[in-house]
């Protein structure tokens, strides 16, 4: 019975010890610390969403039907590493192409808070999240209601990194 004991004992501890061997040994490159990625980084690129009248009225209910073919269409969003971006529109089928079709501004990323137009009148705050290559925006403030409608409704899919 002893014998026994005795070669438990050992088993176990030339296990731990060939455990231990194996988180001890020295690795051939030594580990580096990478700082994580910049969030903001995610964004930059194209994207692309469409949409119609119905979206808009989806997100605000009381949208002004007289404005709702100039927010409606396809959209191309251009966020640009400098801090700037582009918004492009072709006007949805059955619409007048709007008055104005390209917007050019700024916009500043803290976390997962996107702001356009900062310290602007027409800042506009929203919470952007992504799965995949679709980006989606959640308003937290300002007051343009078409651009909350048409940035809300939804997702955006990237077209081009």
């Amino acid at each position: 019975m002893m014998m026994r004991y005795i070669c438990a004992i050992v088993a176990m501890l030339t296990l731990l010890a060939a455990c231990g061997q194996a988180l001890t040994a020295p690795s051939s490159t030594p580990p580096t610390n990478t700082p994580a990625p910049d969030p903001a980084q995610a964004l930059v690129g194209s994207w692309t969403t469409t949409l119609t009248k119905e979206d808009l009225l989806r997100v605000v209910p009381d949208f002004k039907t007289e404005f709702l073919c100039d927010s409606a269409g396809t959209f191309v969003w251009q966020f640009k590493a400098d801090g700037t971006f582009t918004i492009d529109q072709t006007a949805l089928d059955g619409c007048p192409t709007p008055a104005q079709t390209h917007i050019e501004s700024t916009w500043f990323n803290a976390g997962n808070l996107v702001t356009f137009a900062k310290g602007t009148p027409d800042q506009e705050e929203y919470e952007w999240s992504m799965e995949g290559e679709l980006l989606a925006f959640k308003h937290v403030s300002g007051a343009c209601i078409p651009c909350r409608a048409g940035n809300t409704a939804n997702p955006w899919k990237r077209s081009e990194k």
